[in-house]
């Protein structure tokens, strides 16, 4: 009698192997940073986590270099830090932090460093 209710609280298979996309990390990050998510600037393009301090990034390591781009574009538009967060799900994709990290060294953005965090999910 109660199969029905126990379906709603209890998540089949298949959605707990599901693949986690974008969303789910900007969520999952803004619980630290606190910020506004996917925060609509003044041209319509959206930060995916805008805090007081920091506009930043989401995305996977692979698009690190659209990720360093976009945070640049944000941190002018809303003067705001850079920041970059980059979902690494592979030891193999370290490769693309270390990059991130070592171009972010050397470029600002109205007089900052862009911000480099990494969440490893593997």
């Amino acid at each position: 009698m109660l199969n029905w209710l126990k379906k709603i609280f209890k998540p089949e298979p298949e959605m707990l192997t599901a693949p986690k996309n974008e969303r789910y990390y900007q969520l999952k990050c803004n619980e630290i940073f606190q910020g506004k998510v996917e925060y609509k600037l003044s041209d319509g393009t959206r930060v995916d986590i805008l805090t007081d301090d920091l506009a930043i990034e989401v995305d996977f390591a692979r698009k690190w270099y659209e990720a360093i781009g976009q945070a640049c574009h944000y941190s002018r538009l809303s003067n705001r830090k850079p920041g970059v967060l980059l979902i690494v799900k592979s030891p193999s994709e370290e490769k693309y932090a270390k990059a991130t990290l070592e171009v972010c060294k050397v470029t600002q953005v109205n007089g900052y460093h862009i911000a480099v965090f990494v969440y490893r999910d593997y």
